[in-house]
């Protein structure tokens, strides 16, 4: 086998690994564990231990906001009437320099229950979670968006997992919807991603929380840096770092609206990829073996995932200078189909939902070309805290 084969095959192998060999593996883990978990019960002759009186600790709810004039009133209510009780619950609402009308729709909820500051200054996300958080005097932080909602015991569900002194974070399920029209299929490629952090969490190797729905201990809450782009990720990280767990619980439930657009959706990804490698240079030291099962989801399902788009560019070229071979020129064929469906997907998008079929090549390549695109831009060092709205 030449060398150009045998890049040709790693690039192919880190793709299917990435995708589907790694689920596989999580689920042969988590089902060993859960086997021998089992049978430690059974071997022992004792009964699982039962649920303690329920603590509710105090609550401050974190919602960071810009332009968010269609969905703050919602949020607000669905916070209010959250299964908690309201003397240990406050919310928090930081606005970002909005310059549309939040402020005024926020300004009748304001009271002991909902508290304001609205910062001029656009100076992003991570800023405003940081003062707002700072503001706070409460036991735990619960995070969220304001587009999203919460199902009404949600923090309930949450802040039970804290009282674990081990515990740094708590990561909720977030339920992506379509909207009516929408061709954005990435609500089905979150159902993927959701049964990767439910094996990781039975691993104990949950890394990254759903920026819609997580709690942390305000004592363990460090500020993040300003120009910080995937800032749920960074705080769960960082708490990772120090040899806390992050808890995922699939039954605090949110729920939020994907971008109806493929486009709206790409640009989304685009910041996200450049967060991600920013990421990857601060966490790095997680890799580190010793680390055991935070290692291999580290390097599985976020290093290896980051490095797709540039392994199907391998992939790509490595195929073309093998396309002589008949194999590979098989091979080449079927790449080039897919691309082309993806291409025509696209290019049926400009004119409407583009047909059922093409949305997941188109999806994927977009996905991956985002994530090549954030590459580039991270290296540029093309990037701020300050975020835009996505349209939903």
């Amino acid at each position: 086998m030449s060398a150009i084969e045998v890049v040709f095959w790693l690039a192919v192998a880190s793709i299917v690994y990435s995708y589907a060999g790694y689920p596989v593996l999580l689920i042969v883990l988590s089902s060993l564990k859960q086997l021998r978990s089992d049978w430690r019960y059974l071997s022992s002759g004792r009964s699982r231990r039962a649920e303690g009186e329920e603590h509710l600790p105090t609550v401050a709810v974190l919602v960071a906001a810009y332009n968010e004039q269609r969905h703050i009133e919602e949020r607000i209510h669905n916070l209010l009437s959250l299964d908690y009780p309201p003397e240990r619950l406050r919310i928090y609402v930081g606005s970002d320099g909005s310059d549309d009308a939040t402020e005024s729709l926020v300004a009748p909820f304001v009271g002991e229950r909902v508290v304001w500051r609205g910062f001029r200054e656009r100076r992003g996300k991570p800023s405003v979670i940081n003062d707002l958080a700072a503001l706070a005097t409460e036991e735990v932080l619960v995070f969220t968006d304001a587009n999203t909602s919460f199902t009404a015991d949600a923090v309930r569900r949450l802040v039970r997992h804290l009282e674990d002194p081990q515990v740094g974070c708590v990561s909720g399920e977030l339920r992506l919807v379509a909207g009516e029209g929408s061709e954005n299929p990435d609500h089905i490629y979150w159902r993927y991603e959701r049964l990767l952090k439910y094996f990781e969490g039975r691993l104990g190797a949950l890394l990254g929380a759903n920026g819609g729905v997580y709690a942390v201990c305000r004592a363990l809450y460090r500020p993040i840096p300003p120009n910080t782009i995937v800032d749920d990720f960074w705080i769960s990280m960082e708490l990772v770092r120090d040899g806390y767990r992050c808890v995922y619980d699939p039954e605090a439930v949110a729920w939020e609206e994907v971008p109806p657009r493929i486009g709206d959706e790409f640009r989304r990804r685009v910041r996200i990829g450049i967060g991600n490698y920013q990421a990857l240079r601060r966490f790095a030291p997680l890799l580190d073996p010793r680390r055991g099962m935070v290692a291999v989801a580290f390097f599985s399902h976020k290093v290896l995932r980051w490095l797709v788009p540039h392994c199907m560019v391998i992939a790509a070229l490595a195929n073309l200078a093998l396309v002589f071979e008949p194999l590979y020129a098989w091979l080449a064929l079927a790449q080039g189909a897919f691309y082309a469906l993806a291409w025509y997907g696209y290019r049926r998008s400009l004119g409407g939902p583009a047909p059922a079929p093409l949305r997941i090549p188109l999806f994927l390549v977009s996905m991956n070309l985002a994530l090549l695109l954030g590459f580039w831009k991270f290296l540029a060092g093309r990037y701020s805290g300050t975020w835009a709205r996505t349209v939903r």
